[in-house]
């Protein structure tokens, strides 16, 4: 081993272990003791790291004092110009523009951060402005999910109540569905009047509310051994692995590739999917309300997550990508969740290639950031085949005069007719085919 002559100096000056005439280095969790007149080349490497960690971490230091006092700055001389020249709308707008373009992971690990430094007051201005913003969307209903998720004992009091969160115009958004399924009939009837005679909640949720309670008490209504009325071939099938690709033995289904199954919370069966749920039932699946899973590797039920929690399976992911909100497993394509849709949707993600317009409440095509909104154009039906567009999984088409129809609906509906289906107005420059349509690609895959 080649050796140097290297000499520790600290501060100038000869270090006490140099005056003993030893140097002492820890060298991977190792005390190492030498000479000063024979340091080998790993000693010098191991010392230069030293010196370049400190280095580092004196320029982290540098940079949080720099950043600290530009926040500072901000505070003292810009937030007062910003409500000194900006009307209360102007700001709700540029507000909503910076925080649509704000991915869901970001605002989690904002927010806590937030909340920390700021005092009540600061707190409670903060979210207020943010739910101003963000009025149209599904915000509210995303941020109590959540925070009630990931910290309620410490969150409720300074965002929303735990049992009861309500948005900004009051509009109460409880019981959800954990909460309908535990009540008995008395309860039901109750909550059902009480629901139908709010005057303030809004039309959207009465529906949803109505639909679940009504669905519950269906349900309890039905004769005990309703469940035994499936055949034992059929419950076999359900708790047996189904196959996206089964020449290959690729677990999941017709419509994604996934290595478990979703037990519904309505009926307690087993489903690949929603889709699969939906051909079989007259009702919609609340994947929401998922609690287990069963993993189709080792066939056991339990909690649903990102992976099998079985020692059979050793963390088996069951899909590359895991959405704990819509309880959504997906192994083929690339998935983000938009807090403001508050549902998993196709692409890279908001600020990368789609934003969040707060007055469309819809994820748009980053190219698309100057386009002319129309408040909540997409909670609409499409006009060709009646699907609701706002959580459709096919692609959307936005027509000149503001209104929507799926891609596919409009190139066999171009076919024969050229005016608008909604307005009556032609749909484009009849001597130049398509060229007034913008294609927005806005695919749903909640």
């Amino acid at each position: 081993m080649d050796c140097y002559n290297f000499c520790l100096w600290r501060n100038g000056a000869l270090s006490f272990d140099d005056l003993a005439g030893q140097i002492t280095l820890e060298k991977n969790g190792k005390v190492l003791d030498f000479f000063t007149g024979e340091v080998s080349t790993d000693h010098i490497t191991a010392l230069q790291y030293a010196e370049l960690a400190t280095k580092v971490q004196g320029m982290c230091k540098s940079i949080r004092v720099t950043l600290d006092q530009h926040i500072l700055r901000e505070e003292l001389e810009l937030c007062p110009l910003f409500d000194m020249h900006f009307s209360i709308e102007e700001q709700d707008k540029l507000v909503g523009r910076i925080i649509g373009t704000t991915g869901a992971e970001v605002l989690q690990s904002m927010l806590p951060w937030v909340t920390f430094v700021l005092t009540q007051e600061e707190q409670d201005r903060m979210m207020d402005t943010w739910k101003q913003a963000t009025k149209n969307t599904m915000f509210t209903e995303w941020l109590n999910e959540w925070w009630d998720e990931s910290s309620p004992s410490d969150a409720s009091s300074s965002v929303s109540d735990k049992n009861i969160s309500q948005d900004p115009n009051g509009y109460t958004f409880k019981p959800g569905w954990k909460d309908i399924f535990r009540m008995n009939e008395n309860e039901l009837e109750s909550e059902k009047r009480k629901v139908s005679s709010d005057p303030i909640l809004d039309p959207r949720r009465k529906a949803y509310l109505m639909q679940n309670l009504m669905t519950r008490s269906a349900q309890q209504k039905l004769p005990q051994g309703s469940e035994s009325d499936e055949s034992d071939s059929e419950r076999l099938h359900r708790c047996s692995p189904s196959f996206h690709d089964e020449e290959k033995q690729i677990f999941g289904c017709e419509h994604y590739k996934r290595n478990c199954k979703l037990r519904a919370a309505c009926c307690q069966k087993l489903f690949t999917c929603r889709f699969c749920y939906d051909n079989v039932s007259d009702q919609t699946m609340d994947r929401k309300a998922t609690t287990e899973m069963m993993c189709m590797n080792c066939l056991k039920v339990q909690p649903v997550g990102p992976v099998c929690s079985t020692p059979f399976c050793n963390g088996l992911s069951m899909a590359k990508y895991y959405c704990s909100y819509c309880k959504f497993f997906d192994d083929e394509r690339t998935v983000y969740h938009c807090p403001f849709c508050n549902l998993c949707r196709l692409g890279q993600g908001l600020g990368i290639d789609f934003f969040h317009c707060m007055t469309c409440n819809y994820c748009l095509g980053i190219k698309l950031l100057d386009h002319k909104c129309r408040e909540k154009c997409l909670e609409t039906n499409c006009p060709i085949c009646c699907d609701f567009l706002f959580t459709s999984s096919a692609a959307v088409k936005a027509l000149p005069y503001g209104h929507f129809m799926h891609s596919a609906c409009f190139q066999a509906y171009a076919c024969t007719h050229y005016i608008c289906p909604i307005c009556s107005k032609s749909m484009g420059d009849m001597s130049v085919s398509d060229c007034f349509f913008i294609y927005l690609r806005l695919n749903s895959i909640y």
